[in-house]
């Protein structure tokens, strides 16, 4: 499977809701930074699985606007949309995929 269609596939479980598909996508060690400081802000899949289990109740929405492949590494231009509230947050993603998972992310925030 190519990187861009395993960032595609999390993407669609997360705008499905489905907590095991989305962590299905994610290695055991995953490592979320904060770019540019890369400020650990997650690490490991039960982190990951506690932290989008709570988020996935606000019936999140993800709307990719741009998307770059540059070695291992998939950059999507994101619009969050929190279903409850309409809120919508722009961000960059920046995914890591090593052995046919999501290793790490960096998310760069307005």
């Amino acid at each position: 499977m190519s990187i861009e269609n395993i960032v595609q596939q999390q993407i669609q479980f997360y705008n499905a809701g489905d907590i095991e598909g989305f962590a299905s996508t994610y290695a055991d060690d995953i490592i979320v930074y904060t770019f540019p400081d890369n400020t650990v802000t997650l690490s490991g899949k039960e982190a990951l699985i506690e932290r989008y289990t709570e988020t996935f109740k606000k019936n999140m929405h993800a709307e990719i606007k741009n998307r770059s492949i540059v070695g291992n590494k998939v950059i999507d231009w994101e619009f969050a949309t929190n279903g409850l509230t309409g809120e919508t947050v722009s961000l960059m993603a920046i995914y890591e995929v090593n052995n046919n998972l999501i290793s790490k992310v960096w998310f760069i925030r307005e």
